[in-house]
């Protein structure tokens, strides 16, 4: 077993299991799959989800046990054998989730359920079996937790689909995350694709195993936990309904309108009256038991701008040419954001080096920047490179007690000398690769043509 488990080809041979999974569904749209459960507990299976959860490096659960207690190698592989055998003598115990409350940024809480060590890693080796076989059915308009997507395609896919004569854009949230899916709905679409019990009553057990409150377990009679490795696919397997009603139930073809979708996050854009568009939805929402986020869905015009996955989209008049052209920004949101974390950072009276502080500045700008790197940032990022000099000037001025905002003894130069990110310095990393679903623009077909582009259209 463990020669099994160190074999350097895991990797390797979980991607080949994947693809063939993936080609298989691909290939045939009706296909039901009756042996997967032995493909879960494989051992290279499961050590390639523990190398994912060691990575992440998530809380503890109920059990009190961190993931930084199983580094050792001869635990690790003790610890997988033992999975591997619970795995193969079915079925298998999973312990209640501990709940905690995270804040969100525009106020209240998320309840996030973590579950133990070990159940991720067996939730994660469910992940790697199942992701392939559903993702055959998602259409190309969603990007969210996709291999090979990602939030800066979709901005690009819709800010070319904003382009042809788009003149209003509906903003749609269903409140579809994990702890609102119904069990009855999401069993009966998991059972489209897969007809083997022993996994299918595992998978419905990861969602009604309970949440640990207050010293007792309260049982989970919609939903699941968020939170969970699996949690996202379940979402994805939920919301993927709403394309494939979509022709049923009116086609936003056929009433003037496209859509792009990141996970609960959904953009209409529309060419004609938005309003018969937005009620079709609603029905859809409706007939799948998703209750639609009144505060968030709105309907704007492309001259207004619009908020997407954080940048904002507006439609301007160019002060070279005098044309019409979409600008994409940070969003003010976004902006705001990045730069009340800096701020916990860069604190006047914060007790760590300056060199300390460089290092934990660095990423967050250069990730950020990174992230947001459009064309039209260039007045948002000036901004937070102002601001970040701002609050390093007055933390180093705080530690020479000086006074003042050290303008003089601070130039920005000392400050970049010191090592501080600086947004113009040549450090972002950033290759255009064409979004899916859209027509590519000619530098985009030379990236193909050169090599460098990966085959998107390919989800493994």
């Amino acid at each position: 077993m463990s020669d099994c488990l160190t074999a350097p080809n895991g990797a390797a041979q979980v991607r080949q299991l994947q693809r063939a999974l993936y080609r298989t569904s691909k290939q045939e749209k009706k296909t039901r799959f009756y042996r997967l459960y032995d493909q879960v507990w494989r051992a290279d299976v499961l050590w390639e989800a523990w190398r994912q959860v060691k990575a992440n490096k998530g809380a503890p659960g109920v059990e009190g046990m961190a993931i930084e207690w199983m580094i050792n190698p001869g635990y690790e592989e003790e610890r997988i054998h033992t999975l591997h055998e619970a795995l193969r003598e079915h079925p298998y115990p999973f312990a209640p989730v501990r709940v905690v409350e995270s804040p969100k940024p525009q106020g209240g809480t998320r309840p996030l359920g973590i579950a133990t060590v070990e159940d991720r890693g067996v939730q994660t080796a469910m992940q790697r079996v199942l992701a392939p076989i559903f993702a055959a059915d998602v259409p190309d308009c969603s990007y969210g937790y996709r291999p090979k997507r990602e939030a800066k395609q979709a901005s690009r896919a819709m800010r070319d689909d904003l382009y042809h004569r788009a003149w209003s854009v509906v903003e749609m949230d269903c409140q579809a995350d994990c702890t609102r899916i119904p069990h009855r709905k999401l069993m009966r679409r998991i059972t489209k694709r897969m007809a083997e019990g022993s996994l299918l009553k595992l998978s419905k057990q990861t969602r009604t195993v309970g949440a640990y409150v207050q010293g007792q377990v309260v049982l989970t009679k919609v939903g699941g936990p968020q939170g969970s490795p699996i949690s996202p696919l379940s979402s994805n397997i939920s919301l993927n309904l709403l394309e494939q009603l979509g022709p049923r139930r009116g086609d936003p073809a056929k009433l003037g309108a496209t859509r792009h979708r990141y996970a609960d996050d959904a953009i209409l854009v529309c060419r004609r009256s938005p309003q018969p568009v937005l009620a079709a939805f609603e029905g859809i929402a409706k007939r799948m038991e998703l209750t639609r986020n009144r505060d968030k869905t709105r309907v704007t015009r492309v001259t207004e701008g619009c908020d997407f996955l954080g940048f904002h989209f507006v439609k301007r008049t160019s002060p070279r040419s005098g044309k019409q052209a979409i600008d994409i920004v940070p969003a003010k949101s976004a902006q705001q954001k990045r730069r009340n974390r800096l701020k916990y950072v860069t604190s006047r009276r914060a007790p760590i080096s300056p060199q300390e502080c460089v290092e934990m500045v660095h990423p967050m700008v250069m990730g950020w920047v990174n992230s947001f790197r459009h064309p039209n940032a260039s007045q948002a990022f000036r901004g937070v490179q102002r601001f970040v000099n701002r609050r390093f000037r007055r933390y180093l001025t705080q530690r020479s007690t000086g006074r003042g905002f050290g303008w003089k003894r601070c130039p920005n130069s000392k400050l970049y000398a010191m090592g501080l990110a600086s947004i113009g310095s040549g450090l972002l990393t950033y290759r255009a690769k064409p979004a899916h679903g859209v027509r590519c623009r000619l530098s985009d077909r030379r990236t193909r043509e050169n090599g460098t582009y990966g085959g998107m259209g390919r989800e493994w």
